[in-house]
């Protein structure tokens, strides 16, 4: 139903996300003339939606939002599409629009290759065995290789906190098993995203990894005797 966002960096998004889908936005931009999309999600348009914290009817659009979630308002909410099962049987729920769209766009591990290569210090490499991407011999993003993964998915590492956020905004796209629970990673269904998606996310990927490779730099260097 609702996220509330405040992170000390990246503030920008920061406030109430609203679950909703497009198709619902001109009536709820109504209750909230100023509801917008999420810049982080790296899209121009969102499903999600969110009410700025920074904006001065911030509390009472929060307080209004749960007043429509109390009533029962259709407009906001979202029930997650189907997943595969742990037995690896297919998921149903997949539209003939959506499978239009993963075959238009053709995203396999060449076009995350040739994207994330256009990224400072990426290399091509392996893990466990799979292809992946590697940022000063750190990994980036590779092909799952734990048999919990879905097949045509993408491991990427993010931190905890993007990843609850891409897990919110589209489950359909993002998703994540026991396995990769406790490592800053999430897997990406690769047949429901674009480039333009894609790259923002490796973006985000990349921004994640050299900070982490910096904080450990300097937690190296404080700990070291003058």
């Amino acid at each position: 139903m609702l996220i509330l966002r405040d992170k000390p960096t990246n503030t920008a998004d920061n406030g109430v996300w609203l679950a909703t889908t497009q198709e619902h936005h001109q009536s709820l931009r109504r209750e909230f003339p100023n509801m917008r999309s999420i810049q982080v999600l790296g899209k121009r348009v969102t499903g999600w939606q969110v009410l700025p914290v920074d904006v001065p009817d911030f509390e009472l659009a929060a307080l209004r939002a749960c007043e429509l979630v109390l009533a029962g308002d259709t407009r906001i909410g979202k029930i997650p599409g189907a997943r595969r099962s742990k037995s690896g049987s297919k998921a149903t729920g997949r539209s003939s629009k959506q499978i239009k769209t993963s075959k238009k766009h053709g995203i396999n591990f060449d076009t995350v290759r040739e994207i994330g290569l256009a990224l400072p210090g990426v290399q091509g490499s392996t893990a466990y065995g799979s292809p992946a991407l590697k940022v000063h011999g750190k990994l980036l993003a590779c092909v799952p290789s734990h048999r919990s993964a879905e097949p045509g998915s993408l491991v990427v590492r993010v931190g905890f906190d993007d990843r609850a956020e891409l897990l919110a905004a589209d489950p359909n796209v993002y998703y994540v098993t026991d396995h990769y629970l406790n490592y800053s990673s999430v897997l990406v269904r690769l047949s429901r995203v674009t480039p333009d998606v894609l790259r923002d996310l490796l973006g985000m990927a990349h921004k994640f990894m050299t900070a982490d490779a910096a904080r450990r730099s300097t937690s190296r260097h404080r700990r070291t005797p003058a």
